[in-house]
């Protein structure tokens, strides 16, 4: 099993490559170990939360796949999705704004000069 000291030294893609040959579960153990190590560095505890219910959500669809690339391709429509779902928002930032508060912004009367 190789080490990490940091996320800043990941092993070289011929390693990891070779870990997913020959180490199935080894390389498993490095998944967890750095995205755990990403969530434990998260600047808030709301970040820290959020990370861990995307981390969540990913594991079981990986469980709920049938195989290793069917995971991937489930994984990947949930990158699509909030993917669409960020530039619809860039796109229309007041209409999903609408739809999360009803309340209307009042402006201070302007103070004669």
């Amino acid at each position: 099993m190789h080490r990490l000291s940091s996320l800043r030294h990941l092993p070289a893609f011929d390693v990891l490559a070779d870990l997913a040959r020959n180490n199935p579960a080894g390389l498993e153990v490095l998944r967890n170990r750095l995205t755990d190590e990403v969530i434990r560095h998260a600047r808030s505890e709301p970040a820290r939360r959020r990370l861990e219910g995307i981390k969540f959500r990913i594991d079981m669809e990986r469980r709920r796949a049938r195989d290793p690339l069917a995971a991937c391709v489930r994984i990947s429509v949930m990158m699509h999705r909030s993917l669409a779902n960020l530039q619809a928002v860039l796109v229309q930032p007041d209409a999903y704004r609408g739809a999360k508060s009803a309340a209307a912004v009042i402006g201070f009367p302007r103070q004669p000069e």
